[in-house]
């Protein structure tokens, strides 16, 4: 029977969001937020819990649920991102691509815990070069603007990028790129992290971001990130703007496969991501060649790709 509401859960490596949501409309009813993420839980659990992982996890997640009006409090949960890994709730095998933009291919398991709780746990999508686990459900939120389009690119720009690629509303493809976590790392521990200030992205740094795309897009990033300490040496540029060069620079490297490709590319981010990706597009292809899709559209999208998961739940 169709649920007239359900429980999103978005557990991640470093976070911990529950929403209730109105099944029809998908109206958030409700919403709890924390930090408490996989990664911290299973530590918890580690040193000082005496019983089975998924109990563990399930009694945290029923501490949360107490915590929305009791009306909702026994609602079908459903469930994305690390809690069906092997550091979460209970290890899922991960999917195989191609996977089908209604998820009917991606592996859930319905659990009913020992603590009354029933959850629908969703697993992540492997290739033979990548893995991703909760952007699989944004994929198929955000499918429905894909729908007429033949082939394309999605891109989740974020710590760790995904590009996946689409056809006739299958996602066939998937790469990888370390882009975020390579920029935290470089910035803030390298040689080049007193080279740089962190400073908000305005119109002021846009000009040194397009800089560093250029630089980026050649195929030569390792030869020229020293050029990021060369600008404050030697040229005293300014360690603000820098900031941006270098990001640029790694950006511009993440997408410079995309210069001379004519399939339609589809952005997905929330600002400044949202922007900075935007600029670098722009400036390697042309406009009309982009579908930007905003901070709502991503937003939903995993509302929606839970939707369908418990659709096909819902008719099983």
């Amino acid at each position: 029977m169709k649920s007239k509401y359900f429980i999103s859960c978005d557990w991640g490596t470093t976070n911990f969001r529950l929403r209730v949501i109105e099944t029809e409309t998908l109206s958030v009813i409700e919403e709890r937020t924390s930090n408490l993420g996989i990664r911290d839980l299973y530590e918890s659990f580690k040193t000082s819990s005496t019983v089975t992982q998924i109990d563990f996890f399930s009694e945290h997640l029923k501490e949360e649920i107490l915590k929305l009006s009791q009306k909702y409090q026994n609602e079908i949960i459903v469930v994305a991102g690390m809690a069906s890994s092997n550091i979460g709730m209970k290890n899922l095998p991960y999917a195989d691509f191609p996977f089908h933009s209604n998820g009917s291919n991606l592996n859930a398991e319905f659990l009913e815990t020992t603590n009354g709780l029933k959850i629908i746990l969703i697993s992540g999508v492997k290739n033979n070069s990548g893995m991703m686990r909760g952007e699989e459900i944004q994929a198929i939120g955000l499918s429905e603007y894909l729908v007429h389009v033949e082939n394309g690119i999605l891109l989740l720009p974020g710590t760790h990028s995904k590009h996946i690629s689409f056809s006739n509303q299958l996602y066939t493809d998937l790469k990888n790129f370390m882009t975020g976590e390579l920029f935290e790392v470089i910035s803030s521990t390298s040689i080049l992290a007193n080279s740089v200030i962190k400073s908000p992205w305005n119109s002021e740094r846009k000009q040194a971001f397009k800089n560093g795309i250029s630089v980026g897009i050649k195929n030569e990033l390792a030869s020229n990130l020293f050029s990021v300490r060369v600008n404050d040496v030697l040229e005293n540029k300014n360690k603000k703007d820098n900031y941006y060069y270098l990001s640029g620079m790694l950006i511009g490297d993440e997408l410079r496969y995309l210069q001379h490709t004519d399939t339609k590319i589809f952005l997905a981010a929330s600002n400044p991501i949202f922007e900075m990706y935007r600029t670098a597009l722009e400036t390697i292809m042309p406009k009309n060649q982009l579908v930007l899709l905003d901070d709502l559209a991503l937003k939903n999208a995993l509302l929606i790709g839970q939707k369908k998961i418990l659709t096909l739940h819902d008719t099983k």
